[in-house]
């Protein structure tokens, strides 16, 4: 295929990157030539080659021009004579042809462009727009197709094909270089008769006219309406509002209800249409602020307050569901909340139609009729006998066609027994808006599935529906409602005519534009349309069967609004708001204005910006590690992002009443590496919008993004809230203004090693070469820390810390320096060592501590077990001993799991339910309820429900710590702990699993040394963050009769979770047995197991044991070696479990039957579920004998079974749907195997989305 060339009137522009022009090959009809002749890429024809042409003349006629058949509806073929009698330049159009409203025609140039130097024919599809269309028309995605035929052999013929999008500026499109001119002549076959070209051209339209709008187009200005935003997958509600708003009577009827409850004047400060703002809306006032502003706004209206009126959330938003659903729920939430008021039957009025259901005795004279009443009338697309309707007549004829109740279906007439009878529905009245919804989404019995009907089904403008119902008359079209796209996913919007003229206008979410009439009505019939294709590689006895290749329409007409005719003008009169309901205008101007004044505000957020100044004060008021999200807010006020640092200084002068000069200004600042937030200075010569955090640091806030300012005065100001008052008359304040790179500030704290307490003294500036105990010595470190010594925040300093000495060799070995480097890292730091020698930089973090009593390679060991202690605790002797404290330190969420729970795998419980479970809503302060959990609670079997706790532990901590710490919490005596004494009788021992134990995985002391703290379990749970602490560490715990791993038995047995299931494949109980693995047999087994059948279970007679996985049965023989099964081996006995029942089925065989496995298998996913069954099956067997053997089996309700296929699969015959007639045995089916598929009854683990949410109104 080629590449399309610029158009032909563009005067042959320059070629396109993609290699347009004439320098391009032409590309032909797939089909190679007749032997012996070239392609037009090769070399020009030697003379040769014509003889050659000459002599196969006869083979070549069989595919002449001829031979191909007409043009087809959608194309055109042009004839050119004497084409070489045509200068360079000059161009010839063939008549046009109307495709949909796309009318088309072939723009050719016989002796080529001027452009392309008149070296090769040019060929293009122009658009020739009828007349009537917008000057911005375009028609979208276009598939057109130009072909130059050969006369002597079409296979040769040269095809190229495109998409584009023709509008008025791209009217045509084509190619300058089909065939080289040097080469037209009649032996080549280019020429024809009369020195003719043949040149044939197709288009496919997908779509009719639309309007294309530039940036500066204006829905209100253009069209006299606006449009609705699309708040995720909300265009079905914008198409369906839309068409109720432009009912003028019903506008009407919303702005008159007067609200039971009157909002304040400041209610609108509360809330507004476009915010997220809390606070209760009515559906009523939320609906009428929607109308008001689609009939007054300039912009596309919010529709976020009058989604939150419905109760719904971001997922409702984001959720697709059916117009015409809405519709319903919207009308009803209405008619409720007008009870009692003075429109209370108003919507009916509008929009409620009535029928009469009734049946009628052929035989006697009884008649039974019932009528009801209708909001809309749903047509079928497709008949109940499978035949497409066509137009809305039929569908009309087949809704009220008679049915007979006759034969075996006779009717029971009250007082005369069975008659034959026949009954149907008939229409009583229509009302004045009638709604149509067609059935566009049809349940296909044979894929069991919804799929979408996109039949052409014709609608006319004016609707007699006077043969349907007495006195009906005509409807006129007022409102379209398209739905583009499939059953899964799509797209509505909707065409309207606001006065039932000729003019339509297309509402599609926030774009409005005016479209033709074929655009709204035609357009929108459904159907097909023939696709452009390459038929010239076919020979003449296929073209003579040929059918064009057709593409559906996916967007085609879903909901239909009729006007009566005779009220139309009523029904459709615009409503004054302002007379209507005066209040409800006022309220809604105040959101208006309301709206209007958040609009400045978000202006003003792009020029401004939020200053947060803090005091020294405001960070002493921090206790513990940093952290800068703990920042206290201080005061907070705003300023042009383009002012400058100085500026604020000046601000800061005025707050505290400080001369700027003895003031410095630092900003929160992250740096990269190592990953800090800490202060910098702000040189007065910079920007504040310098100075904005990057949206990629961690402390930047998207929602309110600020500046966080630490504002520092000189030492002798008091520490306060301000003003700051100086405190030493006799000295004056230093000059910070010269702060230079030489000095630095460090954010000061103190640890008390009694109290476990970190407390910031304050800021502390110096220059960088200055040692660190100077403060220290300067006694600043002691004046800081008397207001936490008066307040006893911390202990009393020992009498060492105290003196002071002036050479300051005591103080460095009573006072430690550490620095915080990072969250989760401390490190020591030399005080007599200046600030430059210990790499500090401006804004670094020290804590200032009393030496710590045991040296650092001692600090932080765990203390040995004090009697009936299970775990050990860690001295905390200085700051990084309670930095280690700190962030290994964690809570677990333990969930105990008793070891006699079915099994649960995949959400699925074999309960002997299987409709899907749906959880009640979690209520406050209570845990959601979870499918599974419905599913056990079913279960037959016997055990304890799962207790799940939160335990705080240290990281630190071995296994044997954190079990012992389980079992005491969970008071499980038999579990033996380190603060056991003795070891308890019966006794039992804890496996860990960081996943519920039915997930398959093995124990976690089966995967890592016993040793191994919790911090390595953490290190192993892909769940938790790599940060860990913060977020909690899950743990199942399972109490059991010995240890997990090799080391828990003897070497020659073996221990075998078994799982025993009754007649109807329920688990019943379970149990673990030990078994001598060297020569034990499954019969073994079995002996093993059978004494722990409870009677109340009904197993009873002969057993068989099986494993399963992943849905699929492996059955045992009672020979086989227990070494093996797949579960030997594996530690996890409770998931690798033998499923061990009643062989009920073999006795009763007989030699010709064979065991048949069934197993379960999702409809979506196609993934087999659950445990499967066993059913003997006879030579022959219906398959709807085995369905219903198998429903029996399983115990399932009839109404949840209807919904199940029997399925045969296998490699080489694939999925097979069993008929009830078809034999469950066949030759093909010696590979296969027998499912049930159904749906999965935990939607959640069906490997498909969730069980899908309700529309509702709440």
């Amino acid at each position: 295929m080629g590449t399309p060339e610029w158009g032909a009137d563009a005067g042959g522009g320059p070629p396109s990157p993609e290699g347009h022009g004439g320098n391009s090959p032409p590309q032909r009809a797939l089909m190679p030539s007749p032997r012996g002749m070239r392609g037009r890429g090769g070399p020009r024809r030697t003379s040769e080659a014509s003889d050659l042409l000459e002599t196969e003349a006869p083979e070549t006629e069989l595919y002449t021009k001829e031979n191909l058949p007409p043009a087809a509806e959608h194309e055109i073929e042009f004839i050119v004579p004497h084409a070489t009698s045509f200068p360079s330049g000059d161009k010839v159009r063939s008549p046009p042809l109307m495709v949909r409203n796309f009318r088309f025609r072939i723009l050719c140039f016989p002796s080529g462009t001027s452009s392309a130097g008149g070296t090769a024919v040019s060929a293009f599809v122009e658009a020739d727009p009828p007349e009537g269309l917008d000057p911005r028309w375009v028609f979208q995605g276009v598939k057109y197709q130009v072909v130059l035929v050969n006369w002597l052999d079409y296979r040769r013929s040269v095809l190229k094909s495109d998409t584009w999008s023709f509008s008025k500026d791209g009217i045509d499109r084509g190619w300058h270089d089909m065939v080289r001119t040097s080469e037209l002549s009649q032996d080549t076959g280019w020429l024809g008769p009369r020195d003719s070209l043949c040149f044939r051209a197709c288009v496919c339209v997908r779509q009719a006219d639309s309007v294309q709008a530039g940036q500066d187009y204006n829905c209100r200005k253009e069209t006299g309406y606006v449009g609705l935003m699309n708040h995720g997958a909300t265009c079905y509600m914008n198409g369906l509002l839309q068409s109720l708003f432009h009912v003028g009577e019903f506008r009407r009827i919303v702005y008159s209800i007067e609200c039971e409850k009157e909002e304040k004047e400041d209610a609108p400060m509360e809330r507004a249409g476009d915010t997220d703002a809390e606070g209760d809306i009515s559906l009523i006032q939320a609906l009428q602020n929607v109308f008001y502003r689609l009939q007054t706004s300039e912009q596309a209206v919010n529709c976020k307050e009058l989604m939150k009126s419905f109760g719904w959330d971001t997922t409702d938003a984001f959720t697709q569901h059916d117009a015409q659903e809405l519709n319903r729920i919207l009308c009803d939430r209405l008619e409720e909340q007008m009870k009692g008021t003075p429109m209370d039957g108003s919507i009916k009025r509008l929009f409620e139609g009535e029928m009469e259901n009734y049946i009628e005795c052929l035989d006697v004279d009884y008649t039974s009729k019932r009528r009801e009443t209708f909001y809309d009338i749903q047509l079928n697309i497709k008949s109940e006998k499978g035949n497409d309707l066509q137009t809305i007549e039929e569908s009309l004829k087949e809704f009220t066609a008679d049915e007979m109740l006759d034969g075996d279906n006779l009717y029971e007439a009250e007082g005369y027994g069975k008659q034959r009878a026949k009954k149907g529905i008939r229409f009583v009245q229509f009302p004045p808006v009638l709604n149509l919804q067609l059935k566009r989404f049809h349940f296909d019995m044979e894929r069991m599935d919804m799929v979408k009907l996109n039949s052409r089904f014709e609608f006319p403008r004016r609707l007699d529906l006077s043969k349907f119902a007495p006195g009906a008359g005509h409807y006129l079209l007022h409102s379209v409602v398209v739905h583009s796209g499939d059953v899964n996913s799509g797209h509505y919007y909707a065409y309207i005519r606001p006065n039932l003229d000729e003019r339509w206008v297309k509402f599609d979410d926030d774009n409005v534009t005016p479209c033709s009439d074929f655009a709204a009505v035609e357009d929108n019939f459904g159907g097909s349309d023939p696709n452009a294709t390459n038929y010239f590689d076919r020979s003449p006895s296929e073209l003579k069967n040929f059918q064009w290749p057709s593409r559906p329409r996916i967007h085609n007409a879903y909901i239909l609004v009729y006007i009566r005719e005779d009220c139309a003008e009523d029904v459709l009169r615009i409503p004054d708001p302002m007379q209507v309901n005066s209040r409800m205008v006022e309220r809604c101007n105040a959101e208006v204005r309301l709206q209007e004044q958040r609009r400045r505000e978000k202006l003003e957020l792009q020029t401004k910006i939020r200053i947060n100044l803090i005091l020294e004060n405001d960070l002493c008021s921090m206790t513990g590690f940093w952290d800068y999200t703990s920042i206290p807010t201080g005061q907070s006020f705003k300023m042009n992002r383009d002012q400058f640092v100085k500026d604020l200084l000046l601000h800061a002068e005025e707050l505290l009443q400080v001369n700027p000069a003895h003031l410095a200004l630092f900003v929160l600042h992250f740096r990269s590496n190592p990953r800090q937030v800490r202060f910098e200075f702000m040189p007065q010569a910079k920007s504040l919008r310098s100075q904005i955090p990057p949206v990629t640091s961690p402390h930047y806030d998207s929602q309110d993004p600020c500046i966080t300012v630490l504002c520092v005065a000189a030492r002798g100001y008091a520490v306060g809230p301000p003003p700051l008052r100086w405190q030493n008359e006799s000295a004056e304040p230093e000059e910070l203004s010269r702060w230079d790179e030489q000095a630095i500030m460090l954010v000061v704290k103190y640890f008390c090693i009694q109290r476990r307490k970190l407390v910031t003294l304050g800021c502390y500036y110096m220059p960088q070469n200055e040692a660190l105990i100077t403060m220290v010595k300067s006694n600043w470190v002691m004046e800081r820390l008397q207001r936490f010594l008066d307040s006893q925040e911390v202990a009393p300093l020992p009498p060492q810390l105290q003196s002071v000495e002036e050479d300051g060799v005591k103080l460095d070995s009573v006072w430690e320096c550490w620095e915080e480097y990072t969250e989760r890292e401390i490190q020591r730091r030399s005080a007599k060592k200046s600030a430059k020698t210990e790499r500090l930089w401006c804004g670094d973090i020290i804590v200032w501590q009393q030496a710590s009593p045991s040296p650092p390679e001692v600090a932080g060991e765990e203390s040995s077990l004090q009697p009936g202690q299970v775990a050990p605790t860690y001295p905390v002797e200085n700051v990084f001993d309670l930095l280690e404290h700190q962030v290994n330190s964690i809570e677990v969420q333990v969930t105990l799991v008793d070891r006699k729970q079915p099994l649960c795998i995949d959400g699925v419980v074999m309960n002997g339910h299987w409709g899907a479970y749906r959880p009640s809503t979690a209520q406050e302060g209570t845990r959601e309820e979870k499918p599974e959990d419905i599913a056990l609670s079913k279960s037959p079997a016997k055990f304890a429900t799962a207790v799940t706790k939160e335990l705080q532990m240290d990281l630190r901590w071995t296994q044997s710590h954190v079990t012992g710490i389980i079992a005491q919490a969970f008071d499980l005596k038999s579990v033996t702990t380190p603060a056991s004494t003795s070891s308890p009788d019966n006794e039992t021992f804890l496996w860990l699993f960081q996943s519920p134990p039915s997930n398959g995985e093995e124990p976690i002391s089966t995967s890592i040394h016993s040793r191994s703290t919790l911090k390595d379990i953490q290190r192993y749970a892909p769940y938790v963050s790599p940060a860990g602490g913060k977020k909690p560490l899950n743990l199942h715990a399972v109490e059991m009769p010995f240890r997990p791993g090799a080391d828990g038995l003897d070497s020659n047995f073996w221990a075998f979770g078994v799982r025993f299931f009754d007649s109807a494949v329920r688990e019943v109980g379970s149990a673990i047995c030990y078994v001598n693995v060297a020569t034990g047999t499954v019969e073994d087994l079995l002996r093993a197991a059978e004494p722990h059948i409870e009677p109340d279970w009904k197993i009873s007679g002969p057993l068989r044991a099986m494993e399963v996985i992943d849905g699929m049965a492996t059955l045992w023989r009672p020979t086989d070696p227990l070494r093996t099964l797949n579960c030997y081996g594996k530690y996890n006995v409770l998931y690798h479990a033998v499923r061990i029942e009643a062989d009920l089925d073999t006795a009763s065989m007989s030699p010709e039957d064979r065991l048949v496995e069934v197993y379960h298998c999702d409809r979506s996913s196609q993934q087999a579920f659950g445990q499967p069954l066993f059913l003997p099956a006879a030579p022959g067997e219906k398959a709807g004998s085995f369905k219903t053997r198998c429903k029996e089996r399983l115990g399932v309700p009839e109404n949840e079974f209807k919904t199940w296929r029997l399925v045969r699969t296998g490699q080489r015959a694939g999925r097979q749907h069993l008929k009830d007639d078809d034999a469950l045995d066949s030759e093909s089916a010696l590979d296969s195997r027998i499912c049930l598929e159904h749906v999965h009854p935990n939607p959640s683990y069906a490997r498909t989305s969730r069980y899908n949410k309700p529309l509702t109104i709440k």
